[in-house]
């Protein structure tokens, strides 16, 4: 899993248990915990990729160019999951 993610779900039930056990739960909309966490992860991952996964640099992602179904060529930055995926499907690292 994607390490980002990994840490999302974690803060997300951080978040989630504090708001139990301080009771401030039902006075929450249900996008208060959500945004609250998409604003701690944005302080730690600051670079979002073409897959939409978050990194900490944009060193850690793969470049890879693919043909496209009308002769093109596209190209991106993606994180070592969605690029081992997509180099299954005919994808180039560059």
């Amino acid at each position: 899993m994607i390490e980002s993610e990994r840490h999302k779900q974690r803060v997300t039930e951080i978040v989630t248990r504090w708001c139990r056990n301080t009771k401030v739960e039902p006075y929450l909309r249900v996008y208060d915990i959500p945004g609250l966490v998409s604003s701690i992860m944005d302080e730690f991952y600051h670079v979002q990729l073409c897959c939409g996964h978050l990194v900490n640099s944009i060193d850690e992602g793969v470049d890879l160019e693919m043909d496209n179904d009308d002769g093109g060529v596209s190209c991106g930055c993606y994180c070592k999951d969605c690029a081992e995926e997509y180099k299954k499907e005919g994808a180039r690292e560059v």
